[in-house]
């Protein structure tokens, strides 16, 4: 059942950035061979021989030389019920390079994290007011060192609020339609976000039933 969730998933990311920001993106998923479950990696040139490291690729809409590039990745995997496909972990980079070495931000995901916040974002760049608050050990650390948490494990970021992000704040071009396509897709990330709250806190759901019964 996996693999064609997964193969699902991937071609769900591939067609929505190539009905918004993108064009010709492949995106692909692919098994690791080395798991004691299955795990796939979805992400751009992966291949057989590329398991596990997604290359980046241009963000255009047309033929002129990109402005942008995005790095993105998935790892997904069947939840602890064996049922449904759950992001164990995700990544979208901007970067202003095809070779990835000049970092604008990246929006993370890990689940279940501890040293930090499992959903953050992290900046590139330099901040005078990070100089000035850094302790004693600290003086070196680059603002990019940061972890600036998103909405917790649930409503994280999602791949629809990059894109709108992209094209609001004029790093990438829209084709037309882009933001109904974003507004839906984000609708559904959200409701299914709400369904796994629901399935993991049933008492919750059986408490709401009961305020909203008595309403009625």
């Amino acid at each position: 059942m996996i693999p064609k969730l997964a193969f699902g998933f991937a071609q769900e990311i591939q067609q929505t950035l190539n009905r918004t920001i993108c064009q010709d993106v492949r995106i692909r998923a692919v098994q690791r061979r080395v798991e004691s479950v299955p795990v796939f990696t979805v992400g751009s040139g992966l291949n057989r021989q590329n398991l596990t490291k997604p290359l980046g690729f241009p963000v255009r809409i047309d033929q002129k030389a990109p402005r942008i590039w995005m790095n993105l990745s998935y790892q997904v995997r069947l939840d602890s019920a064996q049922r449904y496909l759950t992001v164990h972990k995700s990544y979208f980079g901007i970067f202003s390079d095809e070779s990835l070495e000049t970092c604008l931000c990246h929006f993370d995901f890990e689940r279940d994290k501890q040293k930090y916040t499992g959903a953050h974002v992290q900046v590139h760049g330099k901040s005078a007011a990070l100089d000035a608050l850094n302790r004693v050990g600290d003086e070196k650390r680059p603002l990019d060192k940061l972890h600036f948490p998103v909405g917790g494990k649930r409503f994280r970021p999602c791949l629809e609020d990059v894109i709108e992000f992209l094209v609001d704040e004029r790093l990438a071009d829209g084709r037309a339609g882009w933001r109904q396509l974003v507004s839906e897709g984000r609708e559904r990330f959200h409701r299914n976000q709400l369904r796994a709250a629901m399935r993991r806190n049933t008492a919750v759901v059986e408490e709401f039933m009961r305020e909203h019964d008595s309403q009625d």
